[in-house]
């Protein structure tokens, strides 16, 4: 019934723009153009080149198309892409990029790289908590589905992810901009690009808040088990998930000549989500203050044949926390070294004030990293590039539990919520450490024949704490007809532990294992690109990977809330994306995928849980009256099943409905956007993680629930 309202709604939309109304002449160009620039892309090689033609199955979103489907955030737009999907992370509700079935509760399976800079953090070995960019200042994403490590490193696993922002040029001016509307959400950006002389200058500032979805209900949580194991009510479920945020972004760049200079500053604060041990906490917060500068130089034209880049990157990351993993009066048991451990207790303590900790993870990277391109050689184009990166982690932390603070553990107690230092100590969560990697890398495009282009490289990369890799990619495009691209691709991937992985101690949530393997994954795709028409383009790839030695967090011995690092052995997965764009008339544009895959544990020989099996998204967009466009879409995610050994039901299918209406110049320069998300107010969830040795099969065994309906009101104003 839920998919038969949906397809409904898109049939209403598309009978009624039958008649044809066109665009006026500026909007119909703006919509041509948009989608133009999302044929080329520069992720596949490192230098721009036809989609079609591109050594990878990739999608490349522009900023025309964000607008029109009203997203807010990256993760919003990132939904879009066939084959990923956008998941709830335990921590937090930090996004979960799950591609192609590879998914885990932490997600440092996929690399993020804005404007060509990883993200990666050394900690969780992923992007940062809650770290969804805005888009106000987002000119493109593009979008690698499969490894890309043989150009990118080891952290380019199941994809890649380039976020680039917008140049002093493609702001032009300056732009104002406002968005507001349900769960006390405001949002606030500027945008200003101009020219100094020589020197192109950028700025933009993105300020924005959120109360959070309160209906967003946990019904029970880890409180609530240890509550009937001691026949108290200290659990603050049923409750909702603590999601208010305060976010602010500021990017400022220079350029000249070929050199370019930024400095980027994101600061985020906001609710722990379920709670770090997931039990609910809504006094508890977390903090980020992260830098990023970088330097660059492009040069193509010292010298015949070569164009060559130099980079220097640096960033200061630093997250901060401050949560009570238990609610006040809560009834804990201990082990031996005074952290939850209900399997074996040696004694119980009545935590008058809560179970506190305080944890606060400080990184500085710094990488040199320089490439250049030879095109001397006939039908060659040749890549080479080289770097260098050092990166350190300190811990500090501060808790009323744990080694160091409560000791020894007494039969029964009582702890008040008076906070204890461990930092440099042994009982700290975890040591200070610190990593090098040097690589090299090379790469041949290869136009060996008319209308055939083989494209191969490899990359080799050392690390100080766990050694060296060498990761190879294969690509044959063939240009079959003038309508018709062709694929075979091979890629192989490579990612080292995190941190936390590695070397998380004296945690109840997450325990590192430093007797960890990496994982690797090689993958196998063939690849179709079909233009019928001008206006009518489509595109299937079929896939197959397979994974070794895949780490994920999971259930300790005791089944408790804490989870250690374990490499889950072998992982095999299969599928095919389908998708399709169609022009029908000068006002009017259909778009769409349908995303299949089926992913195993194969020495479980179970099926791997959590990521959909089934994927289908539909985007209509109609100019019906000049200066007007109105533009819906609906995404249906399928086909999740559970964990081997997780004994509740599959999770719900869903299905969510956005739309769109914009009005452009309602006065000079000033456009609106009226925006409604979840339009049927769908009460649809993600998984949480399972726990099969607890009743319930999860500590919290509801899911995490998705936002309800939401509805927002959009200006901008350009001058």
């Amino acid at each position: 019934m839920k998919l038969l309202r949906s397809s409904c709604l898109f049939t209403l939309a598309i009978w009624l723009a039958l008649p044809g109304t066109v665009f006026a002449q500026d909007r119909g160009e703006e919509l041509l153009l948009s989608y133009g620039d999302a044929d080329f892309i520069s992720i596949a090689t490192g230098q721009q080149q036809p989609l079609s033609e591109a050594p990878a199955v990739a999608t490349v979103i522009t900023a025309q198309q964000i607008k029109a489907m009203g997203a807010a955030n990256l993760d919003q737009v990132l939904e879009t892409v066939p084959g990923l999907h956008v998941s709830l992370s335990s921590n937090r509700f930090s996004p979960i990029y799950s591609m192609r079935g590879i998914y885990t509760d932490k997600n440092p399976q996929v690399l993020m790289l804005v404007d060509g800079i990883p993200l990666t953090q050394l900690y969780f070995g992923d992007r940062g908590i809650k770290n969804s960019l805005p888009v106000s200042n987002i000119a493109r994403v593009e979008v690698i589905r499969g490894p890309g490590s043989a150009v990118y490193g080891a952290d380019a696993f199941s994809g890649v992810i380039n976020v680039i922002t917008k140049t002093a040029a493609q702001i032009g001016g300056t732009e104002l901009g406002f968005r507001g509307g349900s769960f006390d959400t405001q949002e606030l950006w500027l945008l200003h690009g101009s020219k100094w002389g020589e020197v192109d200058f950028s700025l933009s500032l993105d300020v924005f808040k959120t109360a959070g979805d309160g209906n967003r209900v946990i019904e029970s949580d880890t409180q609530s088990l240890f509550d009937n194991a001691f026949g108290i009510t200290a659990s603050l479920a049923p409750g909702a998930a603590d999601t208010d945020e305060k976010r602010a972004d500021l990017r400022i760049e220079f350029a000249w000549k070929g050199l370019e200079f930024s400095v980027w500053n994101w600061r985020q604060e906001g609710g722990v989500g379920p709670g770090l041990a997931l039990a609910l906490d809504p006094t508890g917060i977390g903090r980020v203050d992260n830098y990023l500068v970088d330097l660059k130089y492009l040069n193509n034209s010292s010298f015949d044949n070569w164009e060559y880049e130099a980079r220097l990157t640096y960033a200061d990351i630093n997250t901060e926390s401050e949560q009570t993993l238990f609610p006040p009066g809560a009834i804990i048991p201990l082990g031996s070294d005074g952290n939850v451990e209900p399997a074996s207790p040696v004694g119980i303590a009545v935590f008058s004030q809560g179970m506190i900790g305080n944890p606060e993870v400080y990184e500085q990277h710094v990488r040199a990293d320089g490439s250049a391109f030879y095109t001397g050689f006939r039908r060659h184009t040749l890549r080479i590039a080289s770097g260098i990166s050092y990166a350190e982690l300190n811990g500090k932390e501060s808790k009323n539990y744990g080694p160091g603070v409560i000791d020894p553990v007494l039969p029964s107690q009582v702890v008040d919520g008076v906070v204890t230092s461990v930092t440099d100590t042994p009982y700290i969560f975890i040591p200070d450490k610190s990593r090098r990697n040097y690589y090299g890398s090379l790469q041949d495009e290869w136009s060996f024949a008319a209308d055939w282009n083989l494209t191969w490289g490899l990359r080799y990369d050392n690390y100080s704490d766990f050694g060296s890799t060498v990761n190879p990619r294969a690509a044959l495009v063939w240009n079959t007809s003038q309508k018709l691209t062709s694929k075979l691709l091979y890629g192989r991937a490579f990612r080292a532990p995190s941190f936390a992985e590695l070397f998380s101690i004296n945690n109840p949530v997450a325990l590192g294992n430093p007797d960890l393997e990496p994982e690797t994954i090689n993958t196998y795709e063939v690849a179709f690109d079909y233009s019928a028409t001008y206006d009518l383009r489509t595109g299937l790839n079929v896939f197959y990977y397979q994974i070794d030695d895949l780490i994920r967090f999971l259930p300790g011995p005791s089944g408790t809330g804490s989870r250690a690092a374990q490499n889950s052995g072998e992982q095999t997965g299969y599928g095919f994306e389908l998708e399709a764009e169609w022009h029908l008339l000068e006002s009017l544009s259909l778009a769409g995928h349908y995303a299949f895959q089926r992913s195993r544990f194969e020495e479980l020989d179970s099926d791997v849980g959590h990521s959909p099996g089934q994927q289908l998204y539909g985007q209509i967009r109609w100019a019906f009256a000049p200066h007007w466009e109105f533009s819906t879409q609906a995404k249906w995610i399928a086909d999740r099943k559970r964990d081997d050994g997780d004994p509740r039901p599959e999770i719900d299918n869903y299905t969510l409905v956005d739309l769109v209406l914009r009005r452009m110049d309602i006065v000079k320069h000033l456009d609106i956007d009226l925006i409604v998300q979840n339009l049927l107010d769908e009460e649809a969830f993600e998984p949480s993680p399972g726990e099969g040795s607890v009743p319930g099969g999860s500590l919290v065994p509801g899911d995490f629930p998705l936002t309800g309906r939401g509805i927002y009101l959009k200006l901008g104003y350009r001058f």
